[in-house]
């Protein structure tokens, strides 16, 4: 099923720390603020993920006023100026998915009826979509978990991988 997205930084970053940044491709469209651009190029991914994505990544400008207008239903939640663009950016676009791995983030956008994803999300649809095997769904895992800087506990950890062994193959 055909999907779009909203992405905040985390998990183009994140899949891109194991070089799965292809993977954001199963979405028809990943949609970009201008803020989260210049994220993505401070950290020196923002030409790769061009070229893992093409054409399906947006970039999208988002103004003071659209930023303004979800700083009020914000202000209960710790998100920087480029979390905030990408709230702003999911109330205009209206997306399927919302992509973050920040926990603050995500409950703005929950709150507000939004789905979101994260980068282990991401994987998940990968082997829904038969990108890999489960066994190759394992192993990306682990190199997310462990190979990037995703934080995540050692319980929710732990929780993930249970939950990917029980999936049939």
């Amino acid at each position: 099923m055909p999907e779009t997205a909203v992405a905040d930084t985390g998990p183009i970053l994140h899949l891109s720390e194991i070089g799965e940044t292809g993977l954001l491709s199963i979405f028809t469209r990943v949609s970009v603020s201008q803020h989260v651009r210049a994220e993505l190029a401070r950290h020196g991914i923002l030409d790769s993920a061009l070229d893992a994505i093409g054409d399906r990544l947006q970039i999208e400008r988002v103004s003071s006023e659209e930023m303004s207008s979800q700083l009020k239903s914000a202000l209960r939640f710790r998100i920087h100026r480029a979390d905030l663009s990408t709230l702003a950016l999911a109330s205009r676009i209206k997306p399927d998915l919302v992509l973050t791995d920040d926990l603050d983030l995500r409950k703005a956008l929950e709150s507000q009826g939004y789905q979101v994803v994260g980068s282990i999300g991401v994987l998940l649809r990968a082997l829904r979509d038969r990108r890999f095997k489960k066994t190759d769904l394992l192993m990306r895992l682990d190199q997310l978990l462990d190979g990037s800087t995703l934080y995540t506990s050692k319980a929710f950890r732990m929780a993930v991988r249970e939950m990917v062994e029980k999936l049939p193959e």
